[in-house]
């Protein structure tokens, strides 16, 4: 996926990064990415969570997610939030993931694929890894990611609720994968640099550790 610059990607990474607000008041009528449990990655995981992360998709739920995520990025500046709320609106970011989830052996509209994607995206920016990402690697991370959503699935129990977590993640690991695979094909390695950096501070809270420390097998993300 091609954004518009560089330098729009990086401000829109950074977006993603971002600490969020304390929460105030009632809780959110929404899932919030910060609860996300940590991965898991003892050994003998390696059975998947019984949990269905499927949902039929509204056009509604999407405007949603375009507020949400815009104000996020608004953040960084109204440039940003107006990139921001295209990228989502128009779909571009969700079909990349569609094009690329086959070959992973996941599909669309379902929330532990998209799940998973984020995480091989965010762990893959982090270590600038290159290779094609297998179908036996990218089951193992699935198996992780529905570990993982089970604990929370309590809290996405609708299927828009559904829609916005997975879709959130999709989009984020379509701009993270698409800002690392333009920077290679411009040969910007200080920009590859910089992308890791905020890659590796971000995953420290899904994987508990620096992204960097992290092996990806065919059982899933391992410690190394």
């Amino acid at each position: 996926m091609m954004l518009h610059s560089l330098t729009a990607a990086a401000a829109l990474l950074a977006s993603l990064f971002a600490p969020a607000g304390p929460q105030q008041g009632a809780p959110p009528a929404r899932f919030d990415p910060g609860s996300l449990p940590a991965l898991d990655l003892s050994p003998g995981q390696g059975v998947a969570a019984d949990v269905d992360g499927g949902y039929r998709p509204d056009p509604a739920v999407r405007r949603k997610l375009a507020d949400i995520m815009g104000e996020a990025a608004g953040r960084e500046g109204a440039a940003q939030e107006a990139e921001m709320r295209q990228i989502v609106l128009s779909g571009r970011a969700v079909a990349e993931y569609e094009k690329v989830a086959p070959r992973l052996g996941y599909s669309a509209n379902d929330a532990i694929d998209g799940l998973a994607f984020y995480m091989l995206a965010q762990w893959g920016v982090a270590n600038d890894h290159r290779p094609d990402i297998t179908r036996a690697q990218a089951a193992g991370v699935r198996r992780q990611a529905a570990n993982a959503f089970a604990r929370v699935a309590d809290q996405v129990n609708s299927d828009a609720l559904r829609q916005e977590f997975g879709e959130m993640l999709m989009i984020q690991g379509a701009i993270m994968a698409g800002t690392h695979e333009a920077a290679l094909r411009s040969g910007d390695s200080a920009a590859l640099a910089r992308y890791a950096d905020m890659a590796r501070r971000g995953g420290r809270q899904i994987f508990q550790a620096d992204p960097v420390d992290i092996l990806l097998t065919d059982d899933g993300f391992r410690h190394r």
